[in-house]
């Protein structure tokens, strides 16, 4: 079985609920929400679960209890998000997905944008992490996201870094924040209004607009009850409880770039998910679904990565696919992840307003992934995935 054995469980509710606790315990998060749709469990309405605090107490603003519609980042979760535009631009007759990139770049300026290595690489290969762009521009090039998600066109200097891109793909799977970023600015031309910088609109009109995910974007409502991130950093210990140092609280969408989201619009997202193709949306999630390949890991070549459209694809021991995605960001402060199992008509996500960076000694648990195992798990018994989850760098 998956992860540890939840005590004193007698109901499906009660294992999201101790899952919950045995999250924030062993994490020291000051908070977390969680959706499970399980249709065994909780027919199709689902269960959401909010525990803990918005903040670290004593923090600015004042924290409050968490609840279902607070407010969190997902960091590469949004990934999925871009890759469902994508798959909507391509159910709606408009491009192939192996189609290159570069016409869709050539139309942010009045000047090529690209090289022929850049231009010639296929809108798949940048949804699958095999463009063989790097994880991180580096370069002193910071902030890139930053127009993307506040629907204005690439910084002059995103345009100069494609300008001088010269590394075409290797045939292997490279984790690329850049490279989904590049991505979502070409999905951005592949709607008719506001090209360019319009990526909450279409967003809003063809993917949470029909699931009804009413707070789900990257700009932040002020009506919304927004958590605050918080940034810790575990002290040099070897056995626990490991004592946790902050840096701080930082305001949802004060330095970080990607969607924020809540518990009640995520049991949405995960139901739409395991309704894939039949439901809302359904021919557009499942193209994001289905298998494209199975890639060689770029300097680990003996490892591999199944991957769909942004999704990556496992196994559980009993041969169902499994669809997972994690994401972080270490300027705000959030850690979440989504994993899918269709065929158990089962899904679960978890948010939480916590990032730790590698420093000290990292306890079992710490990771929002594995909460989420245990759910499905204790659920579902017998499921057990067939490798371990993977784990990617924070997205800001």
């Amino acid at each position: 079985m998956s992860g540890q054995i939840i005590e004193a469980a007698t109901s499906p509710a009660q294992i999201v609920q101790q899952a919950a606790a045995d999250y924030l315990n062993v994490s020291n998060a000051p908070g977390c929400c969680i959706a499970v749709y399980d249709q065994k469990s909780f027919g199709t309405k689902g269960y959401v679960y909010p525990k803990g605090l918005s903040g670290v107490a004593g923090s600015s603003p004042a924290p409050f209890a968490v609840t279902t519609d607070t407010v969190f980042e997902i960091g590469s979760v949004t990934k999925v998000f871009t890759s469902t535009l994508l798959a909507v631009a391509v159910e709606a007759g408009g491009p192939f997905l192996d189609n290159p990139i570069g016409p869709y770049l050539n139309n942010f300026s009045t000047n090529p944008v690209g090289t022929p290595v850049l231009d010639a690489i296929t809108l798949q290969q940048f949804a699958t992490h095999t463009s063989g762009m790097p994880e991180q521009p580096g370069d002193g090039l910071t902030g890139y996201s930053k127009q993307l998600f506040a629907d204005e066109p690439p910084s002059s200097e995103l345009i100069a870094w494609w300008n001088q891109y010269d590394t075409p793909p290797s045939g292997c799977w490279q984790y690329s924040n850049i490279g989904f970023v590049t991505l979502g600015f070409a999905v951005t031309q592949m709607f008719g209004k506001d090209q360019g910088h319009n990526y909450n609109e279409i967003l809003a009109e063809y993917v949470t607009g029909p699931l009804d995910m009413k707070q789900t974007g990257a700009v932040v409502n002020p009506s919304w009850k927004i958590a605050q991130g918080c940034i810790g950093h575990w002290s040099k210990s070897s056995q626990p409880p490991y004592p946790i140092v902050f840096d701080g609280n930082t305001p949802t969408g004060d330095s970080a770039f990607d969607l924020k989201t809540t518990g009640d619009d995520m049991i949405k997202f995960l139901a739409a998910q395991i309704a894939a193709p039949n439901g809302k949306i359904g021919k557009q999630i499942a193209l994001t679904q289905q298998k494209v390949g199975t890639y060689p890991v770029c300097g680990n070549k003996k490892d591999t990565v199944t991957m769909g459209l942004a999704w990556q694809l496992t196994a559980d021991t009993q041969g169902h696919t499994v669809f997972t995605k994690n994401g972080a960001t270490s300027k705000g402060g959030f850690e979440a992840i989504v994993i899918v199992v269709p065929e158990l008509q089962c899904g679960v996500a978890v948010l939480s307003n916590q990032y730790f960076n590698a420093s000290g000694v990292h306890p079992a648990g710490i990771a929002p992934g594995r909460t989420a195992l245990n759910i499905i798990s204790q659920l579902h018994p017998g499921f057990e995935l067939t490798e371990p989850l993977a784990e990617h760098e924070a997205f800001d």
